[in-house]
């Protein structure tokens, strides 16, 4: 199938509303569908078209995963930061900022930004001494987290790798469109996503990734678009940022596009429409089980 509207159009005027998180979820409008009924109708979907491939000449169908906060926790990535900056010259003036960082818990305090975490523990931004604390844990943060060698410290979302294969063994084309660069993390997700089972490195599977940091994600995702265009036929697109989700689903509007609501960052969106939202992909568990998978 020839693509699905021109890449240049987009129906999120700038005179529209933008949002923000919380306000952003408020103001979409998602399909009332529970996480294992969204999995299973973008399975449905793909073998839908699969089934029509060859009598009505359509090209692949084609899923869409981003990494970070979709596929991968990072939050775990940024505590093993955070305590490494704790240990270092640098932090030792902030002996009350250190003491509520004391009670982080990586597995409760999953902010997006190092704002996010100290404000997670009580910290207050406005402060004259956490604000300067928060600056130097950010400043070491910076030059650790866009690293391959830090992502070893990711958790792989319960069910990301089974939904991945399930709808690869389907016949789906497989599509990673990270906003991680190429120079400083190329390898390392590479490395991952074939250590934690994802398909890939074989058919119908791609990773593209951001040709240098400097790059702005959006109009990263949004230049990878023609690369969807010309392989096939987008089923769904998942994804944690909205920016990045309107901006597909402007593109390709006849796709499922699926807020991955985890964490994200504060980057104002228009509000969507006709989107899907669940928490992560653990819901595939019940859907695998009535296919026997």
């Amino acid at each position: 199938m020839s693509s699905q509207n021109n890449p240049s159009s987009s129906s999120s005027a700038v005179s529209q509303p933008h949002f923000v998180r919380e306000g952003w979820v408020e103001a979409t409008q998602f399909h009332d569908l529970n996480e294992e009924d969204v999995l299973r109708e973008v399975a449905n979907r793909v073998s839908d078209v699969k089934s029509r491939a060859t009598a009505e000449k359509h090209t692949h169908p084609l899923i869409l995963l981003d990494l970070d906060s979709t596929l991968y926790e990072v939050g775990p990535r940024n505590h093993q930061i955070l305590r490494e900056w704790k240990e270092t010259e640098g932090s030792r003036p902030f002996v009350s900022v250190l003491e509520k960082l004391s009670l982080l818990d990586h597995r409760i305090h999953n902010g997006y930004s190092m704002e996010d975490t100290f404000a997670l523990v009580g910290l207050d931004l406005n402060d004259g001494e956490v604000k300067k604390a928060c600056d130097s844990a950010k400043k070491f943060w910076f030059d650790r987290f866009f690293t391959s060698e830090y992502l070893k410290y990711d958790h792989v979302y319960l069910g990301s790798p089974e939904f991945a294969r399930e709808v690869h063994r389907l016949g789906a084309e497989i599509v990673y469109l990270t906003g991680r660069d190429e120079p400083g993390m190329g390898d390392g997700t590479r490395n991952r996503l074939i250590q934690d089972g994802f398909p890939f490195n074989t058919e119908r599977t791609h990773l593209i990734l951001k040709k240098a940091f400097e790059i702005d994600d959006l109009d990263h995702k949004q230049e990878a678009a023609r690369f969807i265009q010309n392989h096939g036929t987008l089923i769904a697109s998942f994804e944690n940022e909205p920016p990045n989700l309107v901006a597909l689903y402007d593109i390709f509007p006849k796709a499922m596009h699926v807020f991955v609501d985890t964490v994200c960052s504060d980057r104002p969106a228009p509000a969507g429409r006709d989107m899907y939202r669940i928490k992560g992909l653990s819901g595939f568990a019940a859907y695998a089980k009535s296919l026997g998978v």
